[in-house]
């Protein structure tokens, strides 16, 4: 009679077997992370994409784009924001009228108008966004604000912020954060235009100024560069965290800022798109600009994003396109302002 025997796997065989899978999980590995990073580029774009669709609608309402922010406006700009005088004023002066961004004022427009109508009275535009009956509201997670691959949970506490701050925004107030701000203005220093070779378009006229602007409904005819030449929103992602070239810089638990920054309601949600230098600081001084950063460089104020390479941007006439890291400074700038009268270029 024959003797059965089973051979099993030996050791060898175990090593050699696992080595190919690890081999085969590391060559998938990168393809899986690059197709989960696409389709959240495309959410952060059809995001954009709305919001942009919202301004126009807006537009077609009122007769101009929404105003970047309103917060302590210019006696000539005052006739035009008499929604958002608060009750009670005259509204001559700049304190008389209430703060918000272009966020809130577009939400009816993105099928979120019922965020306006929370309890407690709603979402009243004659009072401050952090008012005691704007809370509920500015407090709601509005998920067309943030962009998926923002590594960071979209939520702070006004506990973090400094005394000072609490005292104006109260403590203990958990806001939801946008990833998206407004593009009021190009850089407005002249020694920046001059040394790029580019006439000073001046620095304090509206030539210098974004598609949307602080505390003035913008008319399309105002873009005189085309509305499909100049950036109307951009990512900022992130915050109030402070990001620079990829890394946390100066890193708080939880997130925390010592100041009001990020969130979604609040009235600075508008940037200004100046460009950095090695630091990611502001673009000032001539020698800043041979070896200027320009995309991806810091969130504090400036074009930012997660994306491999570049970020999304929404132009005035509502497209979306993605801004490759490698975008001249020159193109970047004349992108920004309205009417410079640069040709586009890149």
């Amino acid at each position: 009679m024959f003797k059965i025997t089973r051979k099993g796997f030996t050791l060898i065989e175990l090593l050699v077997v696992i080595a190919i899978i690890a081999i085969l999980i590391g060559l998938l590995l990168p393809a899986v992370q690059k197709v989960r990073e696409a389709a959240a580029r495309m959410k952060c774009q059809n995001n954009l994409k709305n919001l942009g669709l919202a301004c126009h609608n807006l537009e077609g309402v009122r007769g101009g784009l929404p105003p970047s922010s309103v917060q302590s406006p210019a006696a000539a700009d005052m006739a035009s924001l008499k929604e958002f005088q608060k009750s009670g004023t005259t509204g001559t002066l700049a304190a008389h009228y209430a703060k918000h961004c272009f966020l809130s004022i577009i939400l009816p427009y993105i099928e979120q108008g019922n965020v306006l109508k929370q309890a407690g009275g709603g979402y009243d535009l004659t009072q401050d966004w952090y008012a005691a009956i704007n809370r509920s509201a500015s407090g709601t997670r509005i998920p067309t604000f943030e962009c998926p691959s923002t590594p960071f949970e979209h939520s702070f506490s006004t506990s973090s912020l400094s005394a000072a701050e609490q005292t104006t925004y109260g403590a203990g107030w958990t806001l939801p954060t946008a990833d998206y701000m407004a593009v009021n203005r190009s850089n407005n220093r002249a020694i920046i235009w001059t040394t790029m070779g580019l006439t000073d378009p001046g620095v304090s006229s509206d030539a210098i100024k974004g598609v949307l602007a602080s505390n003035q409904f913008t008319r399309l005819l105002s873009v005189t560069d085309g509305l499909s030449n100049t950036i109307m929103i951009a990512e900022a992602s992130a915050r109030p965290q402070d990001w620079r070239l990829g890394k946390l810089a100066n890193p708080l638990a939880g997130g925390a800022s010592p100041y009001m920054n990020g969130a979604w309601a609040h009235s600075g949600n508008d940037i200004a798109i100046d460009g950095s230098n090695a630091a990611g600081a502001t673009l000032a001084v001539a020698a800043d600009v041979p070896t200027a950063c320009r995309v991806n460089c810091a969130n504090q104020g400036e074009v930012y994003s997660f994306h491999s390479g570049g970020a999304n941007i929404c132009m005035g006439d509502g497209s979306v396109r993605f801004m490759s890291e490698s975008v001249s400074l020159k193109a970047l700038l004349t992108m920004a302002a309205r009417a410079d009268g640069n040709p586009p270029s890149e």
